[in-house]
């Protein structure tokens, strides 16, 4: 039987993932979230938070991956348990803290509309949201596959493939600003 018949809940999770992605999508389309703190603060707020995402995202990932696949039940065991309170921990929060902040920021210049660059940023953040941050969230939330440490390896690790692909897009858009995607979107223009 496959896992997904066997899950019951299965259902309101796919909805809330598409609750999510749905209100998370409005600033694609020209909704603005406004300042709540000065310029400085944000971008410390915004940066901090990024470091930790994607210093978390990358290095434990990789760490527990590379337990869970090569060492005994036990350890692997105890590495998905760290895993799974380090995405609960560190993940969730900087996953709304950094686009969050960076939505503000991005309202003093003038909104996404106004930065193109930055749409792209917010729009590769919102594919890598919907393709594993969100999953992986409610996957460690719920907890259902705790006593099988290589449950989920192999697509978390495609999964991080790409997220790594599109954090590296996200860092050449702030860097650079510069946009590849946003003048083929009308909403962004």
């Amino acid at each position: 039987m496959r896992a997904n018949a066997a899950d019951p809940q299965r259902f309101f999770w796919y909805g809330a993932w598409m609750a999510i992605m749905a209100v998370t999508a409005l600033p694609l389309f020209g909704w603005r979230v406004p300042a709540m703190l000065p310029y400085l603060p944000l971008l410390i707020i915004h940066e901090f938070a990024a470091f930790a995402y994607v210093g978390h995202t990358l290095f434990s990932n990789i760490w527990a991956m590379r337990l869970r696949m090569t060492q005994p039940l036990a350890t692997g065991i105890w590495a998905r348990g760290m895993l799974r309170s380090m995405a609960l921990g560190i993940t969730a929060p900087t996953a709304v803290i950094v686009p969050l902040a960076g939505l503000q920021l991005v309202d003093y210049l003038g909104g996404l509309a106004l930065n193109p660059w930055a749409w792209d940023a917010y729009l590769a953040f919102w594919v890598m949201a919907g393709i594993s941050i969100i999953p992986d969230v409610i996957r460690y939330a719920r907890n259902r596959h705790a006593d099988d440490p290589r449950h989920g390896v192999i697509s978390g690790a495609v999964r991080g493939i790409l997220a790594l692909v599109l954090v590296i897009y996200i860092l050449v858009c702030m860097i650079a600003k510069v946009s590849l995607i946003a003048s083929f979107w009308p909403s962004a223009q």
